[in-house]
């Protein structure tokens, strides 16, 4: 009878013991699908965001490539349109990248309608207009750098983990 005793006794310890572990356990994993869910959002974010910028760098390319049609060119410009309304929610409309953006499609937009506009030889007038508003754009080049500079801190990969 002294060894049923103990055997009933260790019995019930593990019956105490069992689902407190399984418990912890339980609790682990949890907080470990926490963590990869917590990665897998920054990382996510991350994807979308280096997408926008790669949207904007196809599209600041297009501009300089003078072999690509204007069905490419319009491609492009439709891909970059919906990545810079994207970027609202991924920067912030207050977000300099936003910003830099906003000038970028400004400008290159205005650009191709200025070389549409020379290519087919438009009015002297308006031809003087459109070369008085290409003066005062900003270069192509600069805006492309600070948005690279702005998109710095949204883009450092090590910080994603």
């Amino acid at each position: 009878m002294g060894c049923d005793v103990i055997h009933k006794d260790i019995y019930e310890w593990v019956l105490a013991i069992v689902p407190i572990a399984i418990s912890a356990s339980v609790a682990v994993i949890g907080y470990q699908q926490y963590k990869i869910n917590r990665h897998k959002l920054k990382l996510d974010l991350y994807n979308r965001r280096f997408s926008v910028y790669e949207k904007a760098l196809n599209y600041f390319l297009a501009y300089y490539n003078k072999l690509i049609s204007q069905e490419g060119v319009e491609k492009l410009s439709e891909d970059f349109i919906r990545a810079y309304r994207e970027s609202v929610f991924l920067f912030g409309e207050d977000s300099e990248v936003y910003s830099k953006l906003t000038e970028l499609k400004d400008t290159l937009h205005f650009l191709f309608y200025y070389e549409k506009q020379r290519s087919i030889n438009a009015d002297k007038d308006s031809m003087s207009a459109l070369n008085k508003a290409r003066e005062e754009k900003k270069d192509p080049h600069s805006i492309m750098e600070s948005l690279e500079q702005a998109l710095k801190a949204w883009l450092n990969f090590k910080e994603v983990e």
